[in-house]
């Protein structure tokens, strides 16, 4: 046995030491669990999901929080927005916006957002395993995504009358989601200004709810409507919300 062994060590302590280092392991195993039980939702004291923090804490408002889905190491919890009437976490896409894209050549199918010269995947502001730990946490999930267009058809094409040139979106687990189809794998348009094709800017908003977590975060764009001069347009990428 070492001589700096704790067992020997502790041994050589007077009673009133032992006490103090009782008591102060107490207290730092009380402050451990009251952080565990009732976390507050910050850096050091992070919560599971959203969800647990409004059980935790009703009065708080809607904002900004610390959440740590995997329990692990609080050095890799995540900063997400709580939706306190829906207890939802939503994780924030980063960047949330794109520039204005002018793709030049025809497309025969749809071009992913990603193949092109200023593309890219999306990205958010949580790893993947804080991902799939909360889609795990989760029963439903929701995003939005809007298409902002000059010249250019995101759902509906009121000249021909289709849907033809509708976007494709591509979820977290590889899932195609439609304009038209199956419904679970059908994404809602709540505003459809580009249907018009029309030379100002204009806009399509795009949302998707579901209760498969797993098909969520949106991490790609398939668009049809481009390769013209006179063409453009930009995307807004909505926070991805778990509840």
């Amino acid at each position: 046995m070492s001589a700096d062994d704790p067992a020997r060590v502790f041994s050589k302590l007077t009673d009133d030491d032992r006490k103090a280092l009782v008591v102060k392991a107490y207290e730092q195993l009380k402050v451990s669990f009251e952080k565990y039980a009732k976390p507050s939702g910050d850096k050091t004291a992070p919560a599971r999901t959203c969800r647990d923090l409004a059980v935790a804490h009703p009065e708080l408002p809607s904002g900004d929080y610390w959440i740590d889905p995997n329990q692990g190491d609080t050095k890799d919890s995540i900063l997400v927005f709580c939706e306190m009437d829906r207890r939802a976490t939503c994780i924030r896409p980063k960047p949330d916006k794109t520039k204005q894209i002018t793709y030049q050549g025809k497309p025969r199918a749809e071009v992913w957002f990603s193949e092109m010269d200023t593309g890219f995947q999306f990205t958010y502001k949580s790893d993947s395993n804080q991902m799939t730990f909360l889609q795990l946490l989760s029963t439903h999930s929701s995003q939005n995504l809007t298409y902002h267009c000059r010249n250019s058809v995101a759902h509906y094409d009121a000249n021909e009358r289709s849907h033809k040139k509708a976007l494709k979106i591509l979820g977290w687990n590889d899932i195609e989601l439609n304009a038209m189809g199956k419904k679970r794998f059908k994404y809602e348009v709540t505003e459809d200004e580009c249907k018009f094709r029309a030379d100002t800017w204009a806009k399509t908003v795009i949302t998707f709810e579901t209760d498969k977590p797993n098909r969520l975060p949106f991490v790609d764009v398939g668009v049809f409507d481009i390769g013209e001069s006179n063409q453009q347009f930009s995307l807004d990428i909505g926070m991805a919300c778990f509840w």
